[in-house]
């Protein structure tokens, strides 16, 4: 039933993909991250 033409889906396939989407995991945290440390500042700066 499983030859050698079925293998599981791996990053090989796509690369394209996997790339576009790492990067896109990348921006979405470096997002957040800035997000965070924004809120952050303007808090303390609250606080004063």
């Amino acid at each position: 039933m499983y030859g050698p033409t079925a293998q599981p889906r791996s990053s090989k396939e796509h690369p394209v993909l996997t790339i576009f989407f790492e990067a896109l995991l990348v921006l979405v945290c470096v997002g957040v991250l800035a997000f965070a440390g924004l809120t952050v500042k303007k808090l303390y700066q609250g606080q004063r």
